[in-house]
């Protein structure tokens, strides 16, 4: 067993052992791990990068979040990192988009990049893009990424006072409850503590994870998708990207083989900047 398992396994013995001694704080900790993205920082050459664009920080509920555009072209557009990444993720697209006549808006989701904050979740995600589309009406299409995504789907079903027409999904999850299975399973966790841990959800968030899943938000949407997935994509099962299709009406699907989740590619950055600009 290596160190990192051993280190989970660990995790799980303290949380299970928490769940009789003391539930109050398995609650509390068991959920901010679920919300810890460990996020990387950010390193000396991404930063030179990002510092290109135009830096500005939004406020938002205690919560200061950094925020980055680029260009100047009349079609404006934003771009969504995912889990663990930040807005250096999209510098090709970035470098393409503003070739192509548009104005780059990004931004580090909380507990992420250059924001501040110790954790994230898809409820506080969208909360985030509605804030900074409310501030900038005139931005009119998305491309997320991951988490990125599945926050994106949930913004569109819940703030339906937005200007977005277009919108991309790549390597998105499908399921909030897949999250948890995963950490049971990692960690070790009993059905006690995993159960503890989701009323603290259900606490925080109003919903349980069940609530959270992108093929129901996606049936209120219209706005038009691509939704992009890799077959090889280790992270989240192109699965859901397929079902998500199903659901979304006005959606079209493409699926890669050999990009894994990062989704990489000269030639996708060109597909995505078709399915925008057309």
């Amino acid at each position: 067993m290596n160190f990192k398992k051993i280190m989970q396994k660990s995790m799980g013995f303290y949380f299970n052992f928490l769940s009789f001694v003391n539930p109050k704080k398995l609650k509390k900790d068991g959920f901010e791990l679920f919300c810890n993205p460990f996020a990387r920082k950010v390193k000396p050459h991404q930063l030179e990068f990002l510092q290109k664009g135009i830096s500005d920080v939004l406020d938002l509920e205690g919560y200061q979040i950094q925020t980055y555009k680029w260009g100047s072209g009349s079609k404006h557009i934003l771009l969504v990192h995912g889990w663990a990444s930040h807005s250096f993720r999209w510098k090709n697209y970035i470098e393409h988009l503003i070739k192509n006549d548009f104005t780059v808006y990004a931004l580090d989701a909380p507990a992420h990049g250059l924001s501040s904050g110790k954790s994230i979740h898809v409820v506080l995600y969208a909360k985030v893009i509605n804030a900074f589309l409310e501030l900038h009406s005139e931005i009119k299409s998305i491309v997320s990424h991951s988490i990125g995504g599945f926050a994106t789907t949930y913004f569109l079903d819940q703030y339906k006072e937005h200007t977005i027409e277009k919108v991309v999904i790549m390597g998105a999850p499908g399921e909030a409850s897949d999250f948890f299975d995963f950490y049971k399973e990692t960690l070790g966790l009993t059905t006690k503590s995993l159960n503890l841990i989701i009323d603290e959800f259900y606490s925080q968030l109003g919903k349980l994870p069940s609530y959270f899943s992108s093929a129901k938000f996606a049936e209120s949407i219209m706005v038009p998708a691509l939704i992009v997935h890799d077959k090889n994509d280790l992270a989240t099962n192109y699965y859901y990207s397929i079902r998500l299709n199903k659901h979304w009406k006005n959606s079209e699907l493409i699926l890669t083989e050999g990009l894994g989740h990062d989704l990489k590619s000269k030639e996708l950055v060109k597909q995505v900047t078709e399915f925008v600009l057309n």
